[in-house]
């Protein structure tokens, strides 16, 4: 049996959430995906981790007080397990993994075979299923500035995907698409860059340069934390569909991921607050209408988040899942009206209960031009169909 040993590098602190005192381990390299808090008592069992003992031995260890239960022991270790934090052959995989992904000058797609083909007709032809008509070229392509797209799983949204790309699709290849993509993984900046071009099994779709470059002159760095683009899905499922759409010429794009507005939200008050997100949304806005070419922005978000598998009580039955579209239909009501404050304010008026993934970029998307949008599709899908937790996501496009 193997000894078990905690990561060297790790820091550890104690933080207070929810009126208790809990142990953060901090991972300065970024390999662990998020960052879990622990109860104090977990310390006892960190502090046994050196290396030297196996697990029946900590086990042993730590029953000479009273019976532990093996499963309680081995569901903690795994949970460090799963989030890199034991020094193993998986945490030493994902450390060169990282280090190939920085020293780099191109994405791999992280989630081909996975959540979508790897080999390329196949990866086209599933994509190509999801489209709600024949491929067209109109003759006069209606204008399209901006659009929200889901990024759920490609085959749990796949009508919805299909609805965005076909009026991009109809619209005509853009000169530059701006991607914004939430930021799932734990890092200490809300907005990063990748200035890295993306693989797909399709072709490779190439960063854009010169209007990434436009956008930090204006704002400063955004590649601090880069490494939360390396497995990060918003960006590389929207980076295949531009791929698939234009083949011989996908146009660049400019990779972006935004962190969760949770300090406005927690405090009920407007990002129009922030000053580092006011001038984000000002160095994205000036470098885009400076730039004389036809930039797409693209927002690769889904809405609500409901069920256990998001720390609800209870799942969705029928009746739960015509009550969530009333609640997201209202709120997608203000995004088509192109309000933002009004769509942060709802969203915070409840504290965010139905944890919508996408607030921030759907509100920087929406704080970007004027005019309204059109809701081209809404959908559910029952992402954990046992607990009854759902995940709702929608289409919508701007001309404007």
């Amino acid at each position: 049996m193997e000894p078990l040993k905690l990561r060297e590098d790790l820091e550890f602190m104690e933080d207070e959430q929810g009126g208790q005192r809990v142990l953060v381990l901090r991972d300065p390299d970024s390999l662990a995906s998020s960052i879990v808090p622990m109860g104090l008592g977990a310390i006892e069992v960190l502090r046994l981790l050196d290396g030297a003992r196996t697990f029946d031995d900590v086990h042993e260890a730590l029953s000479a007080n009273g019976a532990l239960p093996r499963e309680v022991l081995e569901s903690f270790l795994a949970m460090l397990d799963r989030q890199l934090l034991l020094d193993n052959a998986a945490s030493r995989s994902a450390r060169v993994a990282r280090t190939t992904f920085l020293e780099g000058t191109t994405r791999a797609a992280a989630h081909a075979g996975r959540a979508y083909p790897a080999a390329p007709d196949a990866a086209r032809t599933f994509l190509d299923a999801m489209l709600p008509a024949p491929l067209r070229t109109p003759s006069s392509p209606p204008p399209l500035r901006r659009v929200l797209a889901p990024h759920i799983d490609l085959g749990l949204g796949s009508a919805t995907y299909g609805h965005a790309h076909q009026r991009i699709l109809d619209a005509g290849r853009p000169d530059v698409v701006v991607v914004l993509g939430v930021r799932h993984e734990f890092a200490e900046e809300r907005f990063i860059a990748c200035r890295k071009d993306f693989a797909t099994p399709l072709g490779v779709v190439p960063c854009d340069h010169p209007l990434l470059d436009a956008i930090e002159e204006r704002f400063g760095s955004l590649d601090a934390d880069v490494v939360a683009h390396q497995r990060e899905h918003s960006v590389e499922f929207q980076a295949i569909w531009l791929a698939r759409h234009w083949p011989d010429d996908p146009p660049p794009m400019v990779p972006l991921l935004l962190g969760g507005f949770f300090d406005c939200v927690r405090e009920q008050r407007s990002p129009r607050t922030d000053e580092e997100v006011e001038r984000f949304i000002g160095a994205l806005r000036d470098a885009i209408a400076a730039d004389g070419r036809r930039v797409l922005v693209l927002a690769s978000v889904d809405f609500s988040h409901v069920g256990p598998l998001y720390e609800d009580d209870a799942g969705l039955d029928e009746a739960g899942e015509l009550e969530l579209a009333e609640k997201d239909n209202a709120l997608l009501d203000q995004v088509v009206a192109n309000d933002a404050e009004a769509f942060f304010a709802s969203i915070a008026a409840d504290g965010d209960a139905r944890h919508i993934c996408g607030t921030a970029p759907v509100y920087v998307t929406m704080r970007l031009h004027d005019g309204p949008g059109e809701l081209l599709h809404y959908g559910q899908g029952r992402i954990h169909p046992e607990s009854g937790s759902v995940v709702s996501f929608a289409a919508v496009a701007f001309a404007d």
